[in-house]
């Protein structure tokens, strides 16, 4: 029968083990280590361990078995940080591609049928919705190392040449000769045959010749041709004449346990490098998993730094944490684990949700009617310093919830199309504008950027109240903008940005504002907006 160790040895799940981690909150047996909000189990480290030391010979000693427990161990603490990372970049596989990677299971072990799967998979303790579960979950993991790590693989030619260049002894083509030989087997007269060869040859003989003539050797049929060869390949004192005597030359007789040798150097190849073009695909394949390799130890090294992880007593000495990184701006003590010892490992990484900024800026005027009375055209407002409050709270790491007030001391203004009456000038009355507004804000980038960019969108209302002597407008108001935070420390960061914000003033075709007692109102609105743009700034405070 079919057995799932035979199915785990695919490509597929190569880089992951078939034991789950727990979900968030999923506590089956004792808590190894604690990876911010995932646990690491006695179960889950004791079923990875036992299938590894599965075929390990008789004479693996405790030692080697510890060393193998460390390993594992740390390798289930990385997969719970990337499973982490997964959830926090929105990260997953989808049903399609786990469906797909079963039915490249099902070919490549020959299953047939369904109920020969499920028996494949029973005989290991798993069932189809666990196999899925774990496809797609050691899927989605893939998907993060490839997004956060093979991104940073750098193998440009440009790249790979530098390789090529640093490691170029790697290449080398040693000295080479093409030898022939005369060899002149040992027993009597044996020296005086050789020397009457030598002798022959160097006056002029075609050394074929001479070797159809002399030669005993298993070369003779071949001319006595013994092919390329590099240094060491020949005997002692053959491999001395062959590459001290220039192309042509033809040796005095050498003497080994062989018998007799004469010997002509043919041709001789100078020590050289194999080119790039031919050593490319070779360097491409072992840079691709160097780099690869570097990279995803220093992207997991990262991410521990970053994460709250507690060990356990009994994991601690199976545990070792990352070296030290260079102290940040603030830290702060991790949470205990009640009723359990911890050890704090790494950079301790609080969840921050609330962010309070009080802002100062510089508001934009805008024109607030458009219907106007018989003398006047517009009503405007002048630009002004702006100051308020804006409250955040995250709910996905990309995603805030915003709300925003704002305030600008300002005045009211008229455009007349005639002139005013007596006493009259443009300034109609003082105007302070009070904004309530909440929406969304979406960041870009990842946690632990210096710079993210975002945008943020926003509704509610605006409250247009002028000098007590006129009455005030509350309105529905909007405002669309961006900007970018500067991360300073952990929980504090600067904001500059800058938004648009248009009020809509009526939905009336005849409603009146600016109303006194004396002269009346000074305008009517129809479906008008005052639009004005806000600059901003301010210091980001995160709890």
């Amino acid at each position: 029968m079919t057995t799932l160790r035979r199915l785990s040895g695919t490509a597929i799940l190569a880089a992951f083990s078939l034991v789950p981690l727990p979900l968030s909150g999923e506590v089956i047996d004792r808590i190894l280590v604690h990876v911010n909000a995932r646990v690491v189990t006695q179960s889950q480290l004791d079923a990875r361990v036992d299938a590894a030391l599965r075929e390990a010979p008789p004479d693996f000693d405790q030692a080697r078995r510890n060393e193998v427990r460390k390993a594992v161990l740390q390798e289930l603490v990385n997969e719970a940080l990337l499973e982490d990372r997964a959830r926090e970049l929105d990260v997953v596989a989808s049903d399609a591609e786990v469906e797909e990677q079963i039915a490249r299971l099902k070919e490549q072990n020959n299953v047939a049928s369904e109920e020969e799967f499920v028996k494949a998979l029973a005989a290991s303790g798993l069932t189809p919705d666990r196999l899925r579960d774990q496809l797609k979950r050691s899927t989605t993991v893939q998907r993060v190392v490839g997004r956060e790590v093979n991104s940073k693989v750098d193998l440009s030619d440009d790249a790979l040449r530098l390789v090529y260049e640093r490691e170029k002894e790697k290449w080398a083509v040693p000295e080479k000769v093409r030898v022939a030989e005369v060899l002149v087997n040992a027993g009597p007269g044996a020296e005086e045959k050789a020397r009457e060869a030598a002798t022959l040859a160097k006056g002029g003989t075609k050394f074929e010749d001479v070797v159809a003539r002399y030669s005993d050797g298993p070369t003779r049929s071949k001319g006595g041709d013994r092919g390329t060869v590099g240094k060491g390949e020949l005997a002692a004192a053959l491999d001395a004449a062959a590459f001290s005597l220039p192309a042509g030359a033809i040796s005095d007789p050498i003497q080994t346990r062989s018998g007799w040798h004469v010997v002509k150097v043919v041709e001789k190849f100078p020590a050289t490098y194999r080119p790039y073009s031919e050593v490319k695909a070779e360097i491409l394949k072992t840079e691709q998993e160097t780099q690869f390799q570097k990279k995803l130890a220093e992207y997991l090294e990262k991410l521990q730094r970053d994460a709250v992880i507690k060990v356990s007593e009994e994991a601690a000495p199976y545990y070792q944490p990352p070296a030290p990184a260079p102290p940040p701006p603030d830290t702060v003590a991790s949470l205990p684990v009640s009723g359990m010892p911890v050890q704090t490992t790494g950079r301790v990484r609080m969840e921050r949700k609330l962010e309070v900024t009080p802002t100062v800026g510089y508001r934009l005027g805008g024109t607030a009617s458009t219907a106007t009375s018989a003398f006047i055209e517009s009503l405007d407002v002048p630009p002004t310093l702006s100051w308020g409050l804006t409250l955040e709270y995250a709910l996905r790491p990309n995603l805030n919830l915003e709300f925003i007030w704002s305030h600008q001391d300002s005045e009211l203004r008229a455009n007349f199309l005639q002139t005013p009456p007596e006493g009259y000038d443009d300034k109609i009355t003082h105007l302070n504008v009070d904004t309530f507004q909440i929406g969304g804000l979406w960041l870009f980038g990842t946690y632990g950027d210096r710079v993210r960019p975002y945008l943020d969108f926003l509704l509610g209302v605006s409250v247009l109240s002028p000098a007590p002597e006129f009455s005030s407008l509350t309105r529905f108001s909007g405002s669309i903008g961006g900007g970018a935070k500067l991360s300073l420390s952990e929980a504090l960061s600067a904001r500059l940005g800058l938004r648009f914000m248009p009020v809509y003033i009526n939905s009336s075709s005849s409603g009146y504002g600016y109303c006194d007692p004396w002269y009346g109102c000074y305008t009517y609105y129809d479906s008008n907006y005052l639009y004005q743009w806000d600059f901003y700034t301010g210091l980001s405070f995160r709890f």
